[in-house]
């Protein structure tokens, strides 16, 4: 059974201090180049943001546009080498979103002629990488020589995720987003949540059980097909075999672990589907256990919670998710149980719950 572990604020510290030893600058920061005259000093910073955003919201963006104004922008004579670097990497860039790889390796080999410190080139150049790996090597090399540093460290922590390397992403994106704009908060928000969410995993979550690890709501068998695929919880259930998701949903749902016997695999589970399901599981078809508070609270009338009333059938179930501290109250107060339970969460609340005695 997997068990949660703690980031060390030790090796946060550490790793957070190599990424600021590789920026030649305590915050990120527009750079003005030698423009000739008529030229916003400011343009290629606009032009990045955009393009940064397109990649966070694909076609938010008029890429096309953009290729042509840096095109423009790259005719126009300047003796900034540094200027000439930044227009083509960003080139490279739009190029690259625009899928013509091979003008974007093009173009970013002419701004690591032009000048090898362009931190924009660095991320490009990871960007055609062809695997994570590779993607990761590209950025560490480029770390040592590129000036800043927030922009190839945020891109490091993608990478890093993308390996399963979870509490050193998590690092990455904390020592680089805030130092950068709000697209780029945009841009790997995400990743970053997904990272916070994995923390506590002991080892990156199998490719079955990621595609549920969203922040949309999980789906009633996602439930099933990641508690399978993290836990050995369902082991009693399936003797230990693996079981296809569909066929251990139907079992699972037979068995009364989710209180709609008619429920579909698709739909979307709620806070109280995640409690009845994760509180089964904690009982282990212990039955007093599964309705100790139920017996507990006859006798007061009421339930401390008021949004899930003493009788509800999943009172028992949200009771003890929430005094196990495996799922929490919303503000403090309430448990909101037809709120949504999101991929990210549940599997919080699964990695807790496995691990409870």
């Amino acid at each position: 059974m997997k068990r949660p572990l703690r980031i060390a604020a030790a090796f946060a510290a550490a790793v957070a201090a190599g990424f600021a030893a590789a920026s030649c600058a305590s915050i990120q920061r527009d750079v003005y180049y030698d423009a000739p005259a008529g030229e916003d000093p400011a343009e290629l910073a606009e032009i990045e943001s955009s393009l940064v955003l397109s990649r966070a919201v694909p076609g938010a963006g008029d890429l096309a546009a953009a290729r042509s104004r840096l095109a423009a922008l790259a005719a126009a004579p300047s003796s900034d080498s540094a200027r000439s670097a930044r227009i083509l990497a960003l080139s490279a860039e739009a190029a690259l979103q625009s899928g013509d790889r091979a003008a974007a390796a093009r173009l970013l080999a002419g701004a690591k002629a032009a000048y090898q410190g362009d931190e924009v080139a660095a991320v490009v150049e990871s960007r055609l990488a062809a695997s994570p790996a590779e993607r990761l090597a590209a950025l560490q090399r480029s770390s040592a020589t590129a000036d800043g540093g927030y922009r190839v460290a945020a891109e490091t922590g993608s990478a890093l995720l993308a390996l399963g390397r979870i509490r050193e992403a998590l690092v990455a994106f904390d020592a680089s987003l805030p130092k950068l704009g709000e697209e780029y908060a945009l841009l790997f928000g995400d990743e970053r949540e997904r990272a916070w969410s994995l923390r506590d995993a002991e080892s990156a979550p199998s490719a079955d059980a990621s595609a549920y690890l969203t922040r949309e709501p999980i789906t009633m068998l996602g439930m099933a097909a990641v508690a399978q695929s993290e836990t050995t919880a369902m082991d009693r259930v399936t003797g230990g075999a693996p079981w296809a998701a569909g066929v251990l949903f139907e079992r699972l749902k037979a068995a009364g672990w989710y209180l709609d016997q008619g429920a579909d695999a698709k739909a979307p589970a709620t806070r109280k589907d995640a409690a009845l399901f994760l509180w089964t599981m904690m009982s282990r078809g212990d039955r007093a256990m599964a309705a100790r508070y139920t017996a507990r609270y006859a006798s007061r009338g009421r339930s401390p919670v008021p949004d899930v009333p003493l009788g509800s059938p999943y009172f028992d179930a949200v009771l003890g998710v929430v005094e196990e501290g495996v799922m929490a109250l919303v503000d403090g107060s309430v448990f909101n149980p037809d709120g949504p339970a999101s991929g990210l969460e549940f599997y919080g609340w699964l990695l807790a719950a496995a691990a409870w005695r």
